[in-house]
């Protein structure tokens, strides 16, 4: 046997470090792009906290509007009678209420008698 026909040890140990070290390159983008604390993963949770953030926002303003409302209706007897006119169709004693029908839309309207 010639030595050209064998191949050196050398040789195939390096030829097994690279492919090791390829496989190890490899292994290791696929799970910084991939895995579970990779960039596609970190997109991800950083457009899940700006929305939750941005809910959290709509939610305070919210409350602080309810704040506002509860506030007035401890304090101020006019809005109370407001709400008590328009949204349950009370009245004082002694007042007469008219309620007026707003015509369905795309209705014709009837010719007067």
């Amino acid at each position: 046997m010639s030595s050209a026909a064998q191949a050196p040890p050398v040789d195939l140990r390096r030829k097994a470090l690279l492919v090791l070290f390829w496989f190890v390159a490899l292994s290791l983008l696929f799970n910084s792009l991939f895995g579970d604390m990779g960039l596609i993963q970190g997109y991800r949770q950083r457009h899940l906290v700006a929305r939750l953030q941005q809910e959290v926002r709509t939610l305070r303003q919210g409350n602080d509007r309810l704040a506002g409302d509860i506030s007035d209706l401890r304090h101020d007897p006019y809005r109370i009678e407001q709400i008590a006119r328009e949204e349950l169709g009370l009245s004082r004693p002694g007042e007469i209420l008219f309620l007026f029908q707003e015509p369905e839309p795309g209705a014709t309207p009837s010719p007067a008698r």
